[in-house]
């Protein structure tokens, strides 16, 4: 009959610190960029129209972007948010990786077919990561 342990023994197992050392850095989060947006529906449309955002929507400041993460209360595009009313508020948020440093001032762009995405220039970093746009 093999020998069986009590519950109360058990084998010690030593891992290696370098390989513990980059299992934690890999579970840090660098952070995230929040954008809370604002969007009243157009008066020139009976109901208000619909909005919707698309997956390429990034932070950009020259050459470099963003890539949008997450949308919160808003669905993604073909799906569509019909409005009941015009002049309605909509509010959702976006979430994208950490803005650099570096960067002073970037843009929000949400590139779409039609070419009508939304477009905030000059949004000003800040160290809380979080910001609030009205769009248009």
């Amino acid at each position: 009959m093999p020998n069986q342990k009590s519950p109360a023994q058990t084998d010690s197992i030593q891992i290696d610190s370098s390989i513990l050392e980059e299992i934690y850095e890999s579970f840090q989060e660098d952070g995230q960029t929040i954008v809370h947006c604002n969007y009243v529906s157009k008066r020139k449309y009976a109901n208000g129209g619909w909005i919707n955002i698309y997956p390429t929507t990034y932070l950009v400041r020259y050459e470099e972007t963003l890539p949008l993460l997450h949308a919160e209360n808003i669905p993604m595009a073909p799906q569509m948010h019909m409005f009941k009313r015009a002049g309605e508020l909509k509010q959702f948020t976006l979430v994208f990786p950490p803005v650099p440093k570096e960067w002073e001032k970037f843009n929000l762009i949400e590139e779409c077919p039609s070419g009508n995405g939304f477009v905030v220039k000059n949004l000003q970093r800040n160290n809380a990561g979080v910001y609030e746009v009205a769009l248009h």
